[in-house]
């Protein structure tokens, strides 16, 4: 039995495929499996996963497609380990991430949720330095000490925890009951809510440890309205959380955000269903 299983979800893009795997397989730490959730099913992909002759390496086609939160999900049933890793298709790590991410949760079984801070790369992979440091600013990871966080919600509430793919967690302490395709491209901010509500232990690695890729093949409009649907509905659970009442006007704030956004989209598209749903749920919350 491996001791983490990391999770890459993919559709059609084996090019970037390639450098994520070889930055898994590249790693120090060396106990894990790699669970490529393949959601397009091009023999291409299955071609590249097969040549790196890695048994570690487990290629997974989904029979319909399933989108991105799905996706994980498939991945997250998939996986042997409790200790779970997520990598986008196409971003990297660096070699050191597993050893230093990872190592937390395996020695300390009250910690449940280790991250580090990343790089931002383009199309090319070369690393954009200003880009970079004006993202660990913006996002409040400037200035947080290493170890234990004292206060993870509020970094939740920025959404500062980069899940997606600079963070190893644990999976037994998510609730996943109310994980659903609702949570859309927002299932890294679902698994920070829910991991977090019991007050676990969340340790930080002050260090640049994957590169997260800034490219114009990246998700399309529609893909972002839905990512935004998704963050609307995880603020509704937090909102509605009693175990998250302390931050509620916090969350009050950017839950209508995102909603007024969705009503403003739309109207845009004339989606009339659509805005009702939206401006019903402002209503609901007291928002209007």
């Amino acid at each position: 039995m491996p001791a983490v299983s990391i999770v890459t979800t993919t559709f059609n893009r084996t090019g970037y495929l390639k450098q994520a795997i070889q930055s898994v397989i590249s790693q120090t730490f060396t106990d894990f499996e790699l669970l490529v959730c393949d959601d397009g099913g091009l023999e291409e992909t299955k071609r590249l996963c097969e040549s790196f002759h890695d048994q570690r390496i487990l290629h997974t086609v989904n029979p319909a497609r399933l989108g991105i939160a799905m996706n994980t999900y498939a991945g997250i049933l998939r996986a042997h380990c409790d200790v779970i890793a997520f990598l986008n298709d196409d971003d990297r790590w660096t070699s050191t991430f597993l050893v230093k991410c990872a190592a937390p949760l395996l020695d300390d079984p009250e910690v449940v949720l280790t991250f580090s801070d990343h790089w931002l790369i383009d199309s090319r992979g070369t690393r954009l330095l200003d880009a970079t440091e004006a993202n660990t600013r913006a996002y409040g990871r400037e200035g947080l000490a290493a170890g234990p966080v004292d206060d993870p919600v509020r970094l939740m509430v920025r959404l500062s925890i980069p899940l997606a793919m600079a963070s190893v967690f644990r999976k037994s302490k998510v609730d996943w009951s109310k994980y659903t395709k609702r949570v859309e491209g927002a299932y890294d901010s679902y698994i920070a809510y829910s991991l977090l509500r019991n007050h676990g232990n969340v340790i930080y690695v002050p260090e640049r440890l994957t590169e997260y890729r800034t490219h114009g093949g990246g998700a399309s409009a529609e893909f972002h309205r839905r990512t935004t649907e998704g963050l609307a509905y995880v603020h509704s659970l937090i909102l509605e959380d009693p175990a998250y009442k302390y931050i509620a006007n916090d969350i009050r704030g950017t839950y209508r955000g995102l909603e007024r956004h969705l009503v403003k989209l739309s109207l845009s598209k004339c989606d009339i269903p659509s805005t009702v749903k939206h401006g019903a749920r402002l209503l609901r919350h007291g928002l209007i």
